[in-house]
């Protein structure tokens, strides 16, 4: 795999993105690195015969350019640097003319939209921005390609308040959006002018084939389902039957995918089947399957994964075609190639690196697993290559699924063997149905059976995922615990091909490689000790972390979800409950005074540290004139006008305030 040229090209490429994601040039300095690159490597191409070995000289230089190339193209995406970028016109007040670029999975109060933003005030600008409208029963949402106007405040998308937590700042930022609005529906005011695209067309197909399934009865999960697994449309997925698919394993059917494309590529090749008997119908199959694989593309939103997938599928049914099985190397490679130099912000997602990390293992992985067991029986051996396959593309994207999602379903087989078979039927029928609906010739009668062949793969899945012995959750898996696992599974691939000593070298320094991280996160984890004062809404959480132990200080029960990133994060293995009736703590001999709602405390005399939470009724003059507290912090779960009065209190007194709230959780490391 590693011999071929595109892959060295993809790794060179991969290598400068990674580079120009951390680097802050500017546009200039990008032009003279490129420059500068390109004349190396003409200098290099025209005095390459005095070396003794040209080749390498010239494939290093080219190798250094494309890494200049993934810089540049990373540098040249930071819209903000440019003049009509909107971030540089902001003020207090301002109105936005924005469009409708795709609609978003909604939250508990909002519905939430990808816009791109035209005009601010009388600037023609560009960006994009997340809009965010107030649900109401009473409105319609949104389609895309419609306009906007609004005078709604554009603020900063916030960045994570306690530690582990999902990076959603950053997570936007990847995508070059770094701002967003909030906003009521009446608020909005919707243009006459319309967005003519390709996205707002294939957003009004799949309206008129949602509505049309509506019309013939498919309603509730089934056609969230259908809406996920064939149009690309998961907002309505409610989150119990998306944790359902996720502890069973199946949670990528929900987005269309590698999985999808491939069996969609296959039905249609099989359909297709006839035109190889013809002159050049192979070519003329090739181009119809490539055709139609776009076309669906298309209709599912070309969304980044939907893109992906094509992409890939395209480069596969080129492979396929040449009939040369290792060029599936070469056209996996440079896809991803010209995908990330189309949109490096590609890199940095989940499913791009799941998805060719998938195929690649089932690629290697899976025929080395085929070869252990040759079964006689058609049936027996149909379903032990099913089972191979979804093995090879476990053990590719394990250690990366463990790393972000922190669970391993145990019956990932079981689900696959018996999902993935009924999967083609599934997108075969719904395509007939799609294809049926556009053209307003839908029988009832075949939606019907159609909702229940969903409905029943939504009771097994619903059945796997309760089997909770087999679902392994809440893993601490750090980045390095990650890497280090690849490199097993690189060096033991290396290895049963090849069994020669150096791979058995290799694959020995690569287990202790993974040892040697777990001893070392094991022993810092055991060794810090932190307070923590976490930003929590409403109900306050403090704790006190001693190596493995977390001793909680205040926790009313109503902060699970931070409590459990922070267990994962730090792998923590025991939680002692909070000692009641206690508000007084002496932390490496700091004294740390806690006031609650009551507002009841016993006077101190020279208190290191006080933390107000649930909006105590105390006079702060009296408290610091009693207790000289050398630092006040005041978590989320006070009235934003009590911090107000505190802060400018403390202010005066020249106490050093901590607000949570604005400056995230308080740590104190000893």
């Amino acid at each position: 795999m590693i011999k071929h040229i595109s892959f060295h090209l993809c790794f060179a490429l991969i290598t400068g993105l990674i580079l120009g994601h951390y680097l802050n040039l500017s546009h200039c300095e990008l032009w003279y690195l490129l420059a500068g690159g390109i004349s190396l490597l003409c200098v290099v191409y025209f005095i390459s015969n005095r070396f003794l070995n040209p080749r390498f000289y010239f494939a290093l230089t080219g190798f250094l350019v494309i890494v200049f190339i993934g810089i540049a193209r990373v540098g040249f995406t930071k819209d903000t640097l440019l003049k009509n970028h909107y971030t540089r016109f902001l003020n207090d007040k301002t109105t936005e003319i924005l469009s409708i670029k795709n609609i978003l999975k909604p939250s508990k109060n909002y519905n939430k939209y990808e816009v791109s933003i035209h005009q601010i005030n009388d600037k023609k600008v560009i960006g994009k921005i997340i809009l965010n409208i107030k649900k109401d029963s009473l409105n319609s949402d949104l389609e895309i390609g419609q306009f906007i106007f609004t005078d709604a405040k554009i603020i900063a998308v916030e960045a994570p308040k306690n530690p582990y937590q999902f990076d959603y700042k950053k997570y936007l930022e990847n995508q070059h959006i770094y701002n967003q609005i909030y906003t009521n529906f009446d608020a909005v005011k919707i243009l006459e002018k319309r967005q003519i695209s390709i996205y707002s067309l294939a957003g009004n197909f799949r309206k008129k084939v949602i509505n049309t399934l509506i019309n013939k009865g498919l309603k509730g999960d089934e056609l969230a389902v259908v809406k996920a697994l064939l149009l690309g449309e998961r907002n309505q997925i409610s989150a119990s039957l998306r944790e359902n698919y996720a502890a069973a394993g199946a949670i990528h059917i929900l987005a269309i995918s590698g999985l999808h494309i491939g069996i969609i590529m296959m039905l249609i090749s099989f359909v297709l089947k006839p035109l190889e008997s013809l002159k050049r119908g192979k070519t003329i199959k090739l181009i119809l399957i490539i055709l139609s694989l776009w076309i669906y593309a298309i209709i599912a939103g070309l969304s980044p994964s939907v893109l992906r997938a094509t992409t890939m599928f395209t480069a596969v049914s080129i492979s396929l075609f040449s009939n040369r099985k290792n060029d599936i190397y070469n056209v996996l490679a440079l896809s991803a190639f010209l995908l990330l130099l189309l949109n490096p912000s590609y890199l940095f997602k989940v499913g791009f690196q799941m998805s060719y990390l998938a195929v690649i293992a089932i690629v290697t992985i899976q025929p080395k697993l085929a070869n252990l067991w040759h079964p006689k029986q058609k049936f027996i051996n149909y379903f032990w290559q099913l089972i191979c396959v979804s093995t090879a593309a476990q053990i590719g994207v394990l250690p990366l699924s463990l790393f972000y999602f922190h669970q391993f379903p145990g019956l990932f087989f079981v689900t696959n063997t018996v999902v993935i078979p009924l999967l083609g039927l599934i997108l075969g029928y719904g395509l007939f149905i799609i294809l049926l609906a556009s053209i307003n010739l839908l029988p009832a009668i075949l939606v019907a059976y159609y909702q229940h062949i969903i409905h029943y793969l939504n009771v097994f899945i619903t059945w796997v995922a309760h089997q909770e012995g087999f679902l392994f959750k809440n893993i601490s898996f750090s980045f390095l615990m990650m890497f280090a696992s690849y490199l097993i599974i690189l060096s033991g691939y290396f290895l049963i091909h090849n069994k020669k000593p150096i791979n058995i070298l290799w694959f020995c320094l690569s287990i202790i490689s993974l040892q040697s991280v777990l001893f070392y996160e094991t022993y810092t984890s055991s060794n810090s000790h932190q307070f923590i004062v976490f930003d929590t809404y409403k109900n306050p959480l403090i704790a006190i972390k001693n190596g493995k132990n977390l001793q909680l200080i205040a926790n009313d029960g109503a902060n699970e979800y931070v409590l459990k990133n922070y267990l994962i994060g730090s792998g923590l293995k025991n939680i002692l409950p909070p000692e009641k009736e206690k508000n007084l703590f002496l932390i490496n001999q700091k004294k740390v005074l806690i006031i609650d709602k009551a507002g009841v405390y016993e006077p101190l005399e020279n208190a290191d540290i006080v933390i107000l939470t649930k909006s105590p009724k105390i006079n702060l003059e009296r408290l610091i004139q009693q207790s000289n507290p050398s630092l006040i912090i005041a978590d989320g779960s006070n009235y934003k006008s009590f911090i107000t009065l505190w802060q400018n209190t403390c202010h005066q007194k020249k106490i050093t305030f901590y607000n949570t709230a604005e400056k995230g959780a308080f740590i104190y490391s000893f």
